[in-house]
């Protein structure tokens, strides 16, 4: 059994004792990242910079906005983590190229979006050849991303995708063997996969109004850096956490009664995440969390 405070008291669930382990866990896992405070550096699309940066300090993280390659490599290697948005500007790729020659040395975890992956010859040929030379700790895309990404077709064409995220899951196990990284498929659900691809998790909790707010999907990267930066014992339920967290809030900030449409969404979700990120033990009120065989 579980005592939860439910908006009309106290709640007394039943839940497995796989349930509560996995809610044990992925409260602690949540409640690292303010406790840390990691520095989480960021190259991230250009329109999104502001909406990363806030979320990562209503989480409990300090973001590290870097952009000039010839800061890249000595920012990336005092960061906690690194969040690379593939967006593929100019000036972002060259910064992403700086970050190659670390190869080699002691990097801290890496944390790619392959935004809009096989939506264009150029962008599938310049974050295959992107993978290749960088070890990422974990891919975060859609379905159709994720899909595509372990050689499937996944039909997309940008950062929108019908794909639903059901149709992801045996697609992200193979890819998390593929490129031995954590594997996290964001939608209508959220699937996380280990990098050995033996432990998937599923995160339900669906707030489609999120996608008419620019920056949450790069928002999301931002936190599942944070997350894995904290949880170096097991970096999947760090990501895990992560999503918990960032839904919860969502699901939360649509609860509302300030929440009105989109822009209100985009104030109310800072306060919903800044508020559960202090209290961590209360996102499970807000969202179903369940490992998958």
């Amino acid at each position: 059994f579980w005592l939860s405070a439910g908006a009309s008291g106290w709640l007394l669930l039943s839940l497995s004792a796989e349930t509560m382990a996995l809610i044990v866990n992925v409260t602690a896992a949540i409640r690292r990242i303010r406790a840390a405070n990691p520095l989480i550096m960021c190259i991230t699309n250009r329109v999104t910079p502001q909406r990363v940066a806030d979320v990562l300090l209503a989480a409990g993280a300090s973001p590290a906005m870097i952009e000039n390659p010839e800061e890249v490599p000595s920012f990336a290697v005092i960061s906690s983590a690194v969040y690379c948005n593939l967006g593929l500007h100019e000036s972002q790729m060259a910064s992403l190229a700086a970050l190659r020659h670390l190869l080699k040395e002691e990097t801290p975890p890496i944390i790619v979006d392959p935004v809009a992956y096989g939506a264009t010859p150029f962008r599938t040929t310049q974050m295959n050849e992107y993978l290749s030379h960088n070890k990422v700790a974990a891919i975060k895309g859609n379905a159709a991303e994720i899909i595509s990404l372990s050689g499937e077709d996944g039909g997309g064409k940008g950062v929108d995708s019908a794909a639903v995220t059901s149709t992801a899951i045996e697609p992200a196990r193979v890819l998390a063997k593929q490129r031995a990284a954590i594997i996290s498929v964001t939608g209508d659900t959220d699937i996380i996969v280990s990098a050995d691809g033996k432990r998937t998790c599923r995160v339900v909790g669906d707030a489609p109004m999120m996608a008419k707010v620019t920056g949450t999907g790069c928002a999301l990267g931002g936190i599942v850096a944070a997350g894995i930066s904290t949880s170096a014992d097991d970096p999947y339920m760090g990501a895990v956490g992560a999503h918990a967290l960032f839904t919860a809030a969502a699901m939360k900030a649509l609860e509302m009664d300030e929440t009105k449409g989109p822009g209100s969404l985009s104030i109310t979700f800072l306060d919903a995440l800044a508020e559960l990120a202090e209290n961590p033990e209360d996102v499970h009120q807000h969202v179903d969390i369940e490992e998958l065989m």
